[in-house]
Order: structure tokens, then sequence, then C-alpha cells
């Protein structure tokens, strides 16, 4: 299992532990609702979309230029993966804006930024991080599995793997 699905699963393990502990009572017709009164299927459980704001995380992942660039954008996802949990979206690594951005869009950027960076004679602090992450998303298949594949034949060819 790679470190980015092993990161992600304990996110999400988290988040829906957090989700479990709040302070709900049972309302009418069996709806779960928050001391606040706001529903809690309101924003959508169960795939449908959230309510949580991604237009900021693409715009983040495609100004990275560095390392602690890619490491906040990922801080990034992961917290509104966290929200996206709490809004009631069981996987939010399925939604197909997160996914769009911190899935792919972070693979991308991280695999240029290694290409742009390593020699034959350095190599880049995140070419492990990229390889197995490009890997991970090659596996799954999917739209983008090709480019994928091929982004991380470049990213194993400049890092020397």
């Amino acid at each position: 299992m790679s470190t980015i699905r092993i990161l992600s699963s304990l996110t999400l393990a988290l988040s829906l532990a957090v989700v479990g502990c709040g302070d709900k009572k049972t309302a009418e017709g069996g709806k779960a609702t928050e001391s606040g009164g706001k529903e809690a299927g309101k924003a959508g459980g169960g795939g449908k979309k959230s309510g949580v704001d991604l237009s900021g995380l693409q715009a983040q992942v495609d100004a990275a230029k560095t390392k602690d660039d890619i490491d906040a954008a990922f801080d990034k996802c992961m917290g509104t993966a966290i929200e996206m949990a709490l809004e009631g979206v069981k996987e939010p690594d399925k939604d197909p804006g997160y996914r769009a951005a911190c899935k792919v869009g972070l693979a991308r950027r991280r695999a240029a930024i290694v290409v742009a960076d390593s020699t034959p004679d350095k190599m880049n602090v995140m070419c492990l991080s990229a390889s197995m992450q490009l890997e991970e998303l090659a596996g799954e298949g999917g739209a983008e599995a090709a480019e994928m594949k091929q982004l991380m034949e470049d990213v194993n060819k400049a890092c020397g793997l």
C-alpha cells in the first residue's frame, strides 16, 4: 500500500471518527441533526456533491513551484477531505473536483517539479513520492492512466530509478 493511500485512509478514518463523535440528536423522520439545527444530510451524503468549496485547490496546486508549495497544497487537500467527510461525502477521493485537483493535479505538478529539478548527479527529494503516487494512479485505471504511466516513466528516468 502506498504512502499516499495510507495517509488518505488515516485521514478518512480520523474524519469519520470525528463525525461519529458529534453532538447529534435524532429528529422526527429519523434525520440526524446537529445541535445547531443544520441537517447533516443537507450537504450531500452517500456520493452527493458536498458544500465544500474546491475552487482554490486547483489554483494552489498549479502555483506550486517547490517541495514546500507541494506540501502546503497536500495539507490543504487533506483538510478539504476532512471537511468533505464532515459534510457527508463518504469517499472524498472519488469526488471529481477533489480528484482532479488533489490526486491527478498534485501528481502532475509534483512530477513536473521533479523532472525539471533532477539531474543524473542530483535526485530531487520528491522523486520517490512522485513515482509512487504516479504508479498508484496508473494502476487505478481511468482516463488518466496512460498519462500517469508516461509521467512515471519520465520521473523514473529523471531520478535514475
